[in-house]
């Protein structure tokens, strides 16, 4: 046989002779109050190592171990309760009921074996959703379908598998003069960078001149986030690139333009 089957033999073993002496000391306490103070001191003792000691109640999930601390300690619980009332309690019909309550712990312990119970309970796995998840950080964007048209075109011809830059999204939009807009794109991916976007490509993708298309970093943002702007190039106002970078931030979905035609982005 494995050697975890002899193991699994003796431990039954022990804990048959554990039972059979703990319902001796019971019954000897209906009779004595000799056997009170060792009797609590040994019940005691083995709950505390036995609990200490065992690998897999320590080791179990932290929403099973606390239940499979307490069947395996209820024996002994249940024996000292059963100690300190034969102590206290005096009179026949004290002694019928203690006497049904040491015949009671015999016969369910030595049924139910809560040891064994115990650390069934300890292998045990909660059920899927039971286990809290740890939070994620939010994503750069929200996966959805977008409302904006410029989202929306960028996803579809643009951010699509096999295009010029797939995992990428359009997160907002905002005309910045007459004949400049601006877009954020963003990483679909939380902590991956835009990956580098083909102007040529993009020119060609969309008819507009590569000198109008550029694709740049935001100030104070990281690079899972770009600026890409269409239209004559002079510098934005301070202010406004703020209002632009400030919508970008993770997990939040700004989806509406100002002004914009679906089939060009300035």
């Amino acid at each position: 046989m494995p050697l975890r089957t002899y193991i699994d033999t003796a431990r039954g073993r022990i804990g048959r002779m554990a039972t059979a002496a703990g319902a001796a000391t019971l019954t000897a306490g209906l009779f004595t109050d000799a056997v009170t103070q060792p009797g609590l001191t040994a019940a005691v003792c083995a709950a505390l190592l036995g609990v200490g000691l065992s690998p897999r109640l320590m080791a179990a999930h932290e929403k099973v171990r606390t239940v499979a601390m307490m069947v395996y300690a209820s024996p002994h619980a249940g024996m000292a309760g059963i100690l300190v009332a034969e102590r206290l309690a005096s009179g026949d019909v004290a002694r019928l009921v203690e006497g049904g309550a040491v015949a009671a712990w015999t016969a369910g312990v030595w049924w139910i074996r809560p040891a064994s119970l115990a650390k069934r309970i300890a292998k045990a796995r909660p059920a899927a959703g039971a286990i809290e998840q740890p939070q994620e950080a939010a994503p750069a964007v929200v996966d959805q379908v977008p409302t904006d048209p410029a989202a929306r075109w960028w996803a579809e011809n643009v951010a699509r598998e096999g295009g010029i830059a797939p995992g990428t999204c359009v997160i907002a939009t905002q005309r910045i003069d007459a004949d400049r807009t601006a877009a954020v794109i963003a990483a679909t991916t939380q902590g991956e960078p835009v990956p580098e976007i083909s102007i040529t490509r993009l020119s060609a993708l969309m008819d507009r001149p590569e000198a109008l298309i550029s694709i740049d970093p935001i100030p104070g943002r990281g690079a899972g986030l770009r600026m890409l702007t269409v239209g004559k190039k002079r510098e934005a106002p301070a202010d406004t690139w703020t209002e632009i970078s400030r919508s970008a931030l993770p997990g939040v979905e700004l989806m509406e333009a100002n002004t914009y035609e679906l089939k060009e982005l300035g």
